[in-house]
């Protein structure tokens, strides 16, 4: 969005150097940059006055004219443009002039005769299309200023960074309004004197809304016998400033109306509005219409268009249609100004791939209740540009008055959430002048929210809005400040951050790759997903939300692999969405972790030999994440999987929650991405229920035994574990396998484990007797629920 300068002191009096008058901007939320007007080689083309003009001695098309540059003689410039005439003042590019397109101006001889410059037309100086002549330049131009003067009044361009909520402040008058509540002073808006003949606007068109939720209000107004021509020169000056083209007064005031009031308006080419009628209803499936920029647009009921009795005439909130559009021939003129819904204009813009400067606002919301005044502004404006009659009264089509809304600001609320201490008459000060008119009782404001503002639903809103116009750098800094944590609360964002940092703290790279995938980008990975299918997609690449992080993160392998980075350690914490019909949206969405490991976890050193990643690594790491971090112990269980070689299923209190192995091909795209990888669900309660317990490190001894048993292969270490603390006592500090073997001196279908068992007690040192007798008790529990035998015990 740009700003001039100028143009904002015709509703303010302002007196602020620019780079002062951007920093309160931006300090108030409006993030305002300072941009050049017009382009730097503007500063080479100077205004000429033309004394003389003769034909060219060889040369029919051309003339040899004498100009004064204000710089001393005057120079002899050739000049083929049929409009140049002896006194007219025109744009010269001097010697060394060097345009965007790298053409550069030298002395030259044409046909025999030199010429020192040349006379730019506006499509040379990129200020229109217009080729036909030379640019004739009105009496504000000065002889010798340059261009860059000329055009910008010396004005200066803001440009401005919205956020998207502030649809208010997309137009002048918006950010002037903000502008008059931080400076304290009056704003002025434009006044209007219309003039009106004695025909009736509702006795030549009429207005239906077929859809009054997706067009609340449709206004019109019909101007007659105007002269389409070229815009004066302060009107091109304030487009060019806004970084808008000129086209002509009729076009180019709609333009003018839009950057000052923030709400786009249409003209129409009153003579093919067929049947005295407009009609503003969904398109029908397959419909067409060709737009102003030339092409032919299939449409649905997804696009909202305005049609006249037999034909669309233009999308609604969008683009208008070709086939009544404004030309040079026009003389009579429908004005448009809508308030449509801002879902049903996005997703029109969205179907068509188009995005305008009108569908930018009114996705954003418009005044619905400023239609009147916007549309009166540009029936003025026009008459003044292009003459013409305009017609009496407006037809409004408003079914239903959509009615400012009424929200409570409390004093004491408002400096207690900004830390100050204003009184009721600066809050009121503020409110007022950012037209949030309100009545006041007992420190309690009613505010009546303007439907300008329709980011304004809650007290929070307006403390906001206090707390911006007053100035955040205003509210002084407590003496005495904590930044402790008061909420002992925990929070699913904290139990998150938990896990990001852990798996930082090991090694591990974040990634975050993109949420939507084409529709044969979903490997089934947990095997009981349904991808959610985009309405409107972006492309077909983005036609689908993810159903498993597996597609992007093996993307980011497959990147890395392929330029020789294959020793990886990744992962991921976002959200997955699922179709699920049980739900009232129809869709489920979850937080999942997936990890990745590839190559070497252990480089070879002199000491020391390579160390490749394999399953028990990662089971390794989803185990340190649950039981370190959170103090659960997950379990796995062998499965067959189509995307792994080796896998297995991950277990929380019984209950499925994810799977790892090593991987498959995913498909022929992603063929060198080999690697362990594992996925799971994180609930939004994880760790919540878990406190923390401090314990002292116990200042005895600990004792170590091994432990050799030979056990049936079949059964998995997790439930040897089980088995190993279930019958330990309160001794054992922990367990620890070292060592498997399956050999020659030991019989088929077994295997030896060697476990490293460690004892410790917190108020003494542990006896001999005391820790045999644990031991004991620890190998009795294995041959009773096993069948295992010890094999060696140190």
């Amino acid at each position: 969005m740009n700003i001039s300068y100028n143009w904002l002191k015709e509703y303010i009096d302002i007196d602020l150097q620019p780079a002062v008058l951007a920093e309160k901007l931006t300090n108030a939320g409006l993030e305002t940059l300072i941009v050049e007007t017009s382009p730097e080689f503007f500063k080479s083309i100077v205004v000429g006055h033309v004394v003389s003009k003769e034909k060219h001695p060889d040369a029919d098309k051309l003339s040899v004219c004498m100009i004064d540059l204000g710089r001393g003689e005057p120079q002899q410039i050739i000049c083929g443009a049929p409009n140049i005439e002896v006194g007219q003042n025109v744009p010269v590019a001097t010697i060394g002039t060097t345009f965007p397109d790298g053409m550069k101006i030298k002395k030259a001889k044409l046909r025999g005769v030199e010429s020192n410059g040349m006379v730019c037309s506006e499509r040379e100086l990129d200020l229109s299309q217009d080729h036909s002549g030379i640019m004739v330049l009105d009496d504000h131009a000065e002889l010798g200023m340059d261009m860059k003067a000329y055009l910008s009044g010396n004005d200066v361009r803001f440009e401005l960074d919205l956020t998207p909520d502030r649809s208010d402040a997309l137009g002048h008058i918006g950010v002037a309004r903000d502008l008059a509540a931080l400076l304290g002073t009056e704003m002025r808006k434009p006044l209007l004197e219309i003039i009106e003949s004695n025909t009736a606007t509702s006795s030549i068109i009429s207005v239906e809304l077929d859809d009054p939720k997706a067009c609340p209000r449709y206004a019109a107004r019909i101007i007659k016998n105007v002269k389409i021509a070229e815009s004066p020169a302060w009107m091109r000056q304030r487009l060019q400033t806004a970084g808008i083209r000129s086209i002509n007064n009729v076009v180019d005031a709609a333009n003018y109306v839009l950057i000052e009031t923030g709400h786009p308006l249409h003209t129409f080419d009153l003579r093919y509005i067929e049947g005295g009628k407009i009609i503003v209803r969904k398109a029908f499936d397959k419909e067409k219409i060709t737009t102003l920029d030339g092409k032919e647009r299939e449409l649905d009921d997804s696009v909202l268009l305005i049609c006249d009795a037999k034909k669309p005439v233009a999308v609604a909130g969008v683009m208008g249609g070709e086939n009544s559009e404004v030309k040079d021939d026009t003389t009579d003129l429908l004005l448009e100004s809508a308030y449509f819904d801002p879902v049903v204009v996005r997703r029109g813009a969205k179907k068509l791939q188009l995005a305008t400067d009108a569908s930018h606002r009114f996705e954003r919301g418009t005044d619905p209740n400023g239609i009147p005044s916007a549309l009166d502004r540009l029936a003025t404006l026009i008459v003044e540009l292009a003459g013409g009659e305009l017609t009496q009264g407006q037809v409004d089509a408003y079914p239903h008055v959509i009615e400012p809304l009424e929200v409570s600001l409390r004093s004491e609320r408002c400096n207690a959430i900004l830390g100050t201490t204003l009184d009721l008459a600066t809050m009121a000060k503020i409110l007022n002048g950012l037209e949030l008119f309100h009545t006041e009782k007992n420190g309690i404001f009613q505010v009546k929210v303007p439907t300008f503002r329709p980011d304004i639903t809650r007290e929070i809103d307006l403390i906001e809005e206090i707390g911006r116009i007053f100035g955040y750098n205003n509210i002084p800094v407590p003496q005495h400040f904590s930044i402790a944590n008061k909420i002992n609360r925990k929070t699913p964002d904290q139990m998150r951050e938990k896990i990001i940092d852990h798996l930082a703290a090991v090694g591990f790279n974040q990634i975050y790759a993109n949420g939507l995938l084409a529709l044969d980008e979903h490997p089934e990975v947990f095997g009981d997903e349904e991808a959610l299918l985009l309405a409107n997609p972006l492309s077909k690449d983005m036609a689908s939300m993810r159903s498993s992080l597996l597609m992007g993160m093996a993307k980011v392998a497959d990147y890395n692999i392929n330029r020789r980075q294959s020793d990886l350690k990744l992962f991921e914490l976002g959200q997955v969405s699922t179709l699920d019909l049980n739900s009232d949206t129809g869709a489920r969405e979850t937080s999942h972790l997936g990890i990745f490991i590839s190559g070497d976890l252990q480089i070879k050193q002199w000491s020391q030999e390579s160390v490749p990643v394999d399953i028990f690594h990662m089971k390794g790491m989803l185990r340190s994440v649950f039981q370190d971090l959170f103090g659960l112990t997950i379990a796995f269980q062998s499965l067959e999987h189509d995307l792994f070689s080796e896998s297995l299923g991950v277990y929380l209190n019984e209950e499925k929650i994810g799977v790892l192995g090593n991987l498959k091909m995913i498909n022929q795209n992603l063929k060198s991405v080999r690697g362990v990888y594992a996925e799971v669900r994180i609930s939004e309660n994880l760790g919540l229920e878990q406190s923390i317990q401090y314990q002292k490190v116990s200042i005895y001894p600990a004792v170590e035994r091994d432990l050799s048993i030979i056990i049936d292969s079949d059964i998995a270490y997790e439930q040897i574990d089980e088995s190993i603390n279930k019958n330990a006592g309160k001794s054992l500090l922990y367990s620890r396998l070292y060592d498997i073997y399956e050999g020659k001196s030991i019989a088929s279908g077994k295997k030896s484990l060697t476990f490293r068992l460690v004892f410790q007690n917190k108020t003494r040192t542990l006896t001999e007797k005391e820790i045999d007798k644990d031991f004991q008790r620890i190998l009795k529990g294995l041959e009773d629920a096993y069948n295992a035998t010890l094999r060696e015990a140190i």
